[in-house]
């Protein structure tokens, strides 16, 4: 499923290149970290259920390094990269996070580059001091602006500003402006969800995710 996600996603990057001929490096795209880039069906092999919260996630899921590239995002993440493309890794782990097994950001990056993930920046939560750190707009709209926040985010580097053609992610808080609460309102026809599979990209994730606090769950 991953490897088909990521060759729609190619088939859409490059016919919007072709189309569009846009300028190296006033584009790119942004992904999440967590069952979008790195798989963490490690830690579900090890301990059965999900961190109940966001440090012992930290602690025992990101700063160990032991997650994986999913299949497909690899050669993606080099194709955007030789399209003249910038790729941003947003994620809603704790930048603000350490202790005696890491520091997040740090243990991330050094995660992603061990698995040969191409990127230009990663853009984590501040949990110590945003009021909102599980909400990305914040972030996407620092990736759009070029402006960055110090309350609202934690980033490896600033990149200039720059337009984000695609999204991608495995829960639906993932993409700009959609809300878990909001959407289960919305019906299966509705036209806010014909952007998927056309610049919105998303990946099966049946272990956790906000979903979890449907009514039918």
């Amino acid at each position: 499923l991953y490897n088909q996600a990521y060759a729609v996603a190619t088939s859409y990057i490059q016919n919007w290149v072709t189309q569009n001929k846009p300028k190296t490096n006033s584009w790119g795209v942004v992904l999440d970290i967590d069952e979008t880039t790195l798989d963490n069906s490690w830690y579900f092999r090890e301990c059965g259920e999900l961190a109940s919260n966001e440090s012992d996630f930290s602690h025992y899921v990101a700063n160990p390094q032991k997650s994986t590239a999913l299949p497909g995002v690899v050669a993606f993440t080099e194709l955007v990269h030789k399209l003249g493309g910038y790729v941003s890794l947003v994620s809603n782990r704790d930048g603000s996070f350490k202790d005696n097994s890491g520091e997040v950001l740090d243990t991330t990056i050094a995660n992603l580059k061990q698995q040969h993930v191409y990127f230009d920046q990663v853009v984590l939560a501040n949990l110590r001091d945003a009021k909102k750190p599980s909400d990305k707009n914040p972030r996407f709209q620092a990736i759009n602006n070029g402006v960055y926040d110090t309350t609202q985010m934690v980033w490896s580097n600033q990149l200039p500003k720059h337009k984000v053609i695609a999204y991608f992610g495995d829960n639906i808080q993932d993409f700009p402006e959609f809300k878990q609460s909001t959407i289960n309102s919305l019906d299966e026809n509705d036209s806010k969800y014909k952007i998927f599979g056309n610049g919105y990209f998303i990946m099966p994730n049946p272990m956790y995710g906000s979903w979890e606090a449907n009514q039918y769950n």
